[in-house]
């Protein structure tokens, strides 16, 4: 396979809200302007460059060793004159740099690990001359105090002086904004003393032959939350115990795969953010390096896509942080509404001093929808009514609000129109400026009524039915189930177009269809609000060479006027989209398509360093190019596309689970490349089960419960609204069982 590089100049590592990134020399500078250490999105430390006599050492390698960690090899000092015809010297004779030390005498090994509220560089000095050597060691330093997002742009909107202080062999970089109160604290360590002034940080080492010598660079933080400052050890602990509980998925024959999923599950396992209260620590940020924080649907999309692996311990922690913003009044500058959920919280300078909404900015209608879906997954997994208890109140003034200022014109569909002036215009599943468009390429003016916008209404009010009934609340589990029948039959009413054999788009302010066929549909058949009847021409629409580009489904038809492969919304493939539309595929029967973009999804993870696929992809065909082409500045990794790759598995496995009954149903349609699955400590309710999945010679797929501690059912049998296991498939199910 090819190997195609996103943000090929940059490299980062992250934990909790700590984020650093460098270039591809370990450095932090002027040729990258987003580099550098960001501390809950504001830049800590803008500048951080090694010297060795002055000089930069020669960079030999540079590897992200986990998540948080990064390592680079240098020498120094490097040749300057060959011989041999190579890149070493061809004579025994010892050449040396201008101040007498031996070329290449000395190895330099890095590892800048970071932490939740720091970072540390470990270096490593060998002497490998037979000479002894005494040389300078430098750091350059220098911070800014940026907002991420001003980095992003190379534009300030902020600012502020930036004090330097020696304070014994500390640098301290204090920012003079008065309701900014950031300060940088760098300490360096080691055997020799060290010799700061405002920008630097110097040390002479001496080395025998064979000598080595360890040194270490710490940098801090200080801003307003020292709480959390001085708690940062719990939280650590807390990180490392969940990761530790975290369901493990192995695959025999196919080891590729299982490095594929397993090194996305760990960039899933990465991203909690460790704020807020400790029941809210595990709600995860939406990606690196542009989006380290807290975006509503990101981390409820991926919280669910992956409940099986923690049993929804990250889905309740972020259903606890959103309910506890959850607004109660009208704020047009945050498009606030009473009963809504932030779309994002950002908590850079530019938020703090309200120079954009971000601090809690609640312009989407998909994170409040959203929240009431990922409460039924949770609750599918535990079977804990007091979890359910605790979100109950935020979820009904969630579907309160829908039916509402959802839906202003009162005409049984969710509209939006932001208010803000510096306001977000699209607010369903796609919110690029420019995502909804009529056939001729104009934008279609608000407000809007998307259709996966109606899917996740319709799927909000079937769960909270059910979760009523839970909840001993039959009458109003009887008006949502009313209510969200109703909604279904108009949707199919209003929304189909016969001559595209397809759901459109959106509907206009004056109720006109906008025909545009996209990948919103597979949020539809995901959310199950397209009538049986119609499904078969819609997936049929949704594989035609204009949207499946061989790499999944576009996010608009080719043959579309506005088409652009590299665009946002308008043609490039969503790696998490794609897992929800296979999810919905296997939903109702669609079994060989649903295989066949989870296929297409571990291809495209092939294609890619550390199996990381970018934020969305290009949407060239397969056929004719080597690799689909990125959105320019894509973040990768991205939090729910890694989060796709457990859903894929639980998607393959069919897994539905009933963790109030102990009982996890089953489906598995395993194909030839991933012919035997094993998922080990899987928990449902209060149990644990190591299951075997495995397929035959004739194709079939069978399930084995290996060890269980617990009570712990499975159950083999197709989805419920399978359109095409029928009665006979559904015996054979049964009889078929599972082995203990």
């Amino acid at each position: 396979m090819p190997l195609a590089l996103i943000r090929p100049r940059q490299l980062y590592a992250w934990k909790g809200p700590s984020l650093l990134l460098v270039n591809t020399r370990g450095d932090c500078g002027e040729d990258e302007p987003l580099s550098g250490y960001y501390f809950r999105e504001a830049r800590f430390l803008r500048t951080l460059r090694l010297e060795v006599n002055g000089r930069s050492p020669w960079p030999c390698e540079a590897s992200p060793l986990e998540p948080h960690v990064l390592a680079f090899t240098y020498i120094y000092p490097e040749l300057t004159e060959f011989g041999g015809g190579g890149s070493g010297q061809s004579g025994d004779e010892v050449s040396t740099d201008a101040h007498g030390i031996p070329h290449r005498a000395l190895s330099l090994r890095a590892a800048y690990m970071v932490g939740v509220a720091g970072f540390t560089v470990a270096l490593t000095i060998s002497n490998h001359s037979t000479r002894r050597i005494e040389t300078q060691i430098t750091w350059n330093l220098d911070a800014d105090f940026a907002d991420i997002q001003e980095a992003h742009e190379s534009k300030r909107e902020q600012e502020g002086e930036v004090r330097r202080e020696i304070r014994g062999q500390q640098l301290h970089f204090t920012y003079q904004h008065p309701q900014l109160p950031y300060r940088s604290v760098v300490t360096p360590n080691g055997p020799m003393p060290w010799t700061p002034t405002e920008s630097t940080m110097r040390t002479t080492i001496r080395l025998e032959p064979q000598e080595t010598i360890d040194l270490t660079l710490q940098v801090n933080p200080h801003a307003h939350d020292q709480a959390m400052l001085n708690d940062v050890d719990s939280r650590e602990q807390h990180l490392r115990a969940w990761q530790d509980r975290l369901t493990r998925v192995t695959v025999p024959p196919n080891r590729h795969a299982e490095r594929i999923l397993n090194a996305n599950i760990r960039d899933f396992a990465s991203f909690p953010l460790l704020e807020g209260a400790r029941d809210e620590w595990l709600a995860l940020q939406a990606g690196m390096p542009l989006y380290p924080a807290l975006f509503g649907r990101d981390t409820l999309t991926a919280g669910w896509q992956a409940a099986y692996l923690d049993r929804g311990e990250s889905l309740d922690a972020s259903l606890t942080r959103l309910g506890r913003m959850q607004s109660d009044r009208v704020h047009d500058w945050r498009d606030e509404e009473p009963g809504r959920i932030p779309y994002q919280v950002r908590r850079g300078p530019l938020a703090r001093l309200d120079v954009n909404p971000y601090a809690a900015y609640y312009a989407d209608f998909a994170s409040p929808l959203m929240f009431v879906i990922s409460l039924a997954h949770l609750y599918s997994w535990t079977g804990d009514k007091t979890s359910l208890q605790r979100h109950w109140d935020v979820a009904r003034r969630i579907l309160d609000w829908a039916r509402t200022d959802g839906d202003k014109d009162q005409d049984g569909y969710l509209e939006y129109q932001t208010r803000s002036t510096k306001g977000t215009k699209n607010q369903g599943w796609k919110d690029s400026g420019d995502a909804i468009l009529y056939d001729d390429g104009t934008p279609v003016p608000s407000p809007i009524a998307t259709c996966e916008l109606q899917g996740y209404w319709f799927a909000a009010q079937q769960l909270m039915s059910v979760m009523s009934v839970a909840m001993g609340e039959y009458g109003d589990a009887r008006a949502l189930w009313r209510s969200a029948s109703d909604l279904k039959d108009r949707f199919n009413r209003d929304w189909w177009d016969d001559e595209q054999g397809s759901i459109v788009l959106a509907l206009d302010p004056d109720k006109r269809q906008v025909r545009a066929v996209t990948s919103n549909v597979g949020h539809c058949i995901a959310c199950g609000i397209i009538n049986d009847n119609h499904l078969p021409q819609v997936v049929g629409r949704m594989f035609a060479p204009d949207m499946f580009s061989g790499w999944g489904i576009r996010t608009l038809s080719s043959n579309h006027r506005a088409y652009n492969p590299l665009s946002y919304h308008l043609g490039t493939v969503w790696a998490v989209e794609q897992a929800t539309i296979a999810f919905g595929l296997r939903r109702f029967g669609f079994n060989t398509r649903a295989l066949e973009i989870a296929q297409a999804i571990f291809d495209l993870a092939d294609l890619y360093p550390e199996y990381r696929i970018p934020e969305c992809i290009g949407g060239y065909p397969r056929a004719t190019t080597g690799v689909p082409g990125a959105y320019p500045r894509a973040n990768t990794p991205q939090l729910w596309n890694a989060g796709a790759f457990p859903l894929l598995i639980h998607t393959i496995l069919g897994f539905q689970p009933v963790a109030p009954l102990e009982t996890l149903v089953v489906d598995p349609v395993l194909p030839t490349w991933l012919s035997e699955l094993f998922v080990h400590d899987l928990r449902l309710a209060g149990a644990k089960a190591t299951l075997r999945f495995w397929r035959d010679g004739s194709g079939s797929s069978h399930v084995e419960l290996l060890h269980k501690r617990g009570t712990f059912r499975v159950i083999k049998q197709p989805p419920l609204e399978s359109l095409t296991a029928g009665v006979s498939g559904r015996l054979s199910a049964l009889l078929d069982g599972v082995r203990h």
